[in-house]
């Protein structure tokens, strides 16, 4: 039983529904015995996302501190249902779990130069030795180290280990609840392999088992072509469920099915701007007289200051660059950045481990003896005589792609380029030998006398918890949330019509028990396919008309009403919830219930 004190807490946070714990336990699920928290709030002030209004107004989550949210026992079925479908689809390629730890020592970030590359962003402390360490923000070098001790020879290979737990990120704002927190529970599977080709194949792996995970979920969701950021690597994507409460805009073609994040998409422009001559903007002018430049089209440009630093945030190597754009787009800093990178890297002037630090600035260029990089969109003319002291990359895509752009892939004439905005809940990257190489996670391979050779990997994520908002998110109307059913906290509401009739609550047990006995019949040929322990009785003392508005905000996908009818003639009321439409009503006889549900794919 709760205490007095926990009772006036309850009523303190206007709960609408007493909390209340019955003296007997029958064994079934019954809203009566369950720690229901249900409020009238629909949000806190500083929360704006239709989600995290939802989740708090059905209690599901509540909020412990700016970022950080305790996961109520609604809440927890439904990242248990995540997690399982996950477990599940893993499994099937081979991957195992394991569980690391969430306080991480700071040794490895700095070997592999992310300790100084996130300076603000990540959960740090010292110990009382004045160790260095850091909350767990992801597990890369982790896991790394951890094989790197044990893996010896490529018969040990390909490995795939994977965990689902908590992850910490200092967000400066977080909002939109667990959207974006600082506190969240992800999966990370990583992949271990002796050659490109076998991480390959261990990718394409996982891109199906996601496929898998993502459709059994049943959320709408899309694969995008992203950037794999200090992730490192040269193969990404991102998977994004389409919400306009979406943080990304993806751009995609209709006709050829081509995605990719806007700071990864390509497209061509439509038609292209006329004259001869350049536009008279004064401070284009002024850096095309510096550079002893005469571009044909009108462009925009940006000068940038870079340096390369070492691991320790040191500069190695700093220059100016220019970045020259058609006039009126947009100039990509990220692809900018990335070809910045790679030449400096075939200079030697970039180490192993370190970053760029790149920002925009308005004074004057400097001397024309003073080395230059100057960046070329493929949508400005030729430049001719370009001075020896500047350093050309391109003409290629330095613009941000835009809506109405023309896709290169398919290159129809008719396919432009549509945006739209989403939420990603998972990435995958292929890594390479970044953190192998840097932690020492080498193998032998079979050829006799073969030197030791690091760990081709691969990183991939799901944010679960994040999930959870999103599927809200996507997945609601004016009533409430309407759960896809393989992740609703249950999958059947049993709603009888009035608290006092015995007669009624014994129906509702017995229909509850002979639809866990038709489940753990049919689970034995459609492994992975239902859950046990699915269906609950509201038996709470309410009134049928707020039981009813609650089932239908918590989302049940279906909710089955007896009222005296259902005692006369043995036939029950089955409420299907349907997203933005009236509840589809069906009349079913109790005998075949569990028939009904199953061939609905509830059960």
């Amino acid at each position: 039983m709760l205490s007095l004190h926990s009772r006036r807490f309850a009523t303190h946070h206007a709960t609408r529904h007493s909390i209340r714990t019955l003296a007997t336990n029958t064994g079934r699920n019954t809203l009566s015995s369950m720690f229901m928290t249900m409020t009238k709030e629909q949000q806190s002030a500083d929360e704006a996302s239709t989600s995290h209004g939802l989740l708090l107004k059905g209690g599901f989550i509540r909020q412990s501190a700016s970022g950080i949210y305790s996961m109520l026992p609604l809440g927890l079925r439904m990242l248990n249902k995540i997690e399982n479908i996950i477990d599940q689809e893993l499994g099937a390629i081979g991957s195992q779990k394991l569980a690391l730890p969430l306080l991480l020592s700071a040794e490895n970030w700095k070997k592999t130069g992310r300790w100084n590359a996130s300076k603000g962003e990540f959960f740090r402390l010292k110990d009382r030795r004045e160790t260095e360490m850091l909350l767990s923000p992801t597990h890369e070098e982790e896991i790394t180290q951890l094989v790197a001790h044990e893996l010896k020879s490529s018969k040990q290979l390909p490995i795939r280990l994977y965990q689902i737990g908590r992850k910490y990120r200092d967000e400066f704002r977080p909002r939109a609840g667990l959207l974006r927190g600082r506190e969240f529970v992800m999966k990370d599977l990583y992949t271990f392999d002796e050659s490109v080709e076998a991480a390959y194949h261990s990718y394409d792996l996982v891109a199906d088992a996601y496929q898998k995970i993502f459709h059994r979920i049943g959320v709408p969701f899309v694969v995008a072509e992203a950037d794999t950021g200090n992730m490192g690597g040269s193969k990404s994507h991102e998977y994004h469920l389409i919400s306009p409460a979406g943080e990304d805009t993806l751009l995609s073609c209709s006709n050829c099915g081509y995605t990719a994040n806007e700071e990864l998409a390509v497209g061509k422009l439509d038609d292209t701007i006329k004259g001869d001559e350049v536009k008279d903007t004064g401070a284009e002018n002024e850096v095309f007289k510096a550079l002893g430049l005469v571009p044909k089209t009108p462009v925009t440009h940006s000068l940038l200051r870079f340096a390369s630093l070492d691991k320790e945030g040191v500069p190695v190597h700093q220059g100016t660059a220019v970045v020259l754009a058609r006039q009126g787009r947009t100039i990509n800093m990220l692809k900018v950045e990335k070809t910045l990178t790679a030449h400096l890297q075939e200079q030697q002037l970039f180490m192993e481990g370190g970053m760029i630090d790149m920002s925009t600035v308005t004074e004057a260029i400097p001397s024309p003896t003073t080395p230059i990089h100057l960046f070329v969109d493929d949508s400005v003319g030729p430049l001719p005589n370009v001075p020896d002291h500047v350093i050309t990359h391109g003409p290629d895509h330095y613009r941000t792609t835009e809506a109405g752009d023309l896709c290169v892939s398919c290159n129809h004439h008719d396919s432009k380029l549509t945006t739209v905005k989403a939420i990603e809940v998972g990435h995958t990257f292929y890594l390479g030998t970044k953190y192998s190489s840097a932690l020492g996670c080498t193998f032998l391979p079979e050829q006799r006398g073969a030197s030791p050779k690091a760990a081709e990997m691969g990183c991939f994520g799901i944010g679960i918890s994040r999930l959870v908002a999103t599927a809200a998110e996507v997945c609601h109307d004016d009533r409430g949330i309407v759960w896809p059913s393989s992740i609703a906290p249950y999958r059947v509401c049993i709603v009888p019509t009035s608290n006092n009739n015995t007669q009624l609550l014994s129906m509702a047990e017995s229909i509850y028990d002979q639809l866990e006995n038709d489940m753990a019949f049919r689970v034995k040929g459609h492994a992975g396919s239902v859950f046990y322990n699915d269906v609950v009785i509201d038996d709470r003392k309410q009134m049928f008309g707020a039981k009813m508005a609650d089932a239908e905000l918590i989302g049940y996908p279906f909710i089955v009403v007896l009222g005296k009818h259902a005692l006369e003639t043995g036939v029950v009321e089955v409420n299907q919830r349907v997203k933005g439409e009236a509840n589809i009503k069906t009349k079913v006889l109790v005998d075949e219930l569990g028939s009904w549900l199953f061939e609905k794919q509830m059960l």
